[in-house]
């Protein structure tokens, strides 16, 4: 009687979406609010960043891919990356999110 229930509990927990704040960088004149979230899966995450509301990079995690992965995209034709890093210290565990427009990085978040 016990098992369905946690599935579902575990299932429930492996879509909750976690989101960093929203951030601001200034480019080439231009204030950018910059914010990104991954939704965990089972064995991979999919991973959005957002910049200025749109969607710039919406991707997937390579399963068993490492602690750092890269990613792609472009907004207002300028090269958009993002390194997505997983930190696990003794009592927490994060995701930091460095992003790079034209090969600059403009900003560090936090999930």
């Amino acid at each position: 009687m016990h098992k369905p229930l946690l599935l579902v509990a575990f299932l429930g927990l492996a879509a909750c979406t976690q989101q960093s704040q929203e951030e601001y960088a200034t480019v080439a004149g231009s204030r950018l609010a910059i914010s990104a979230e991954m939704t965990p899966g089972v064995i991979d995450a999919k991973f959005v960043l957002r910049i200025n509301g749109a969607p710039v990079i919406n991707d997937r995690t390579e399963p068993f891919g490492g602690t750092s992965q890269n990613f792609s995209g472009s907004y207002d034709g300028r090269p958009v990356s993002a390194r997505v890093t997983a930190v696990s210290k003794m009592f927490s565990a994060y995701t930091m999110v460095d992003v790079f427009i034209d090969g600059q990085l403009v900003e560090t978040l936090t999930i």
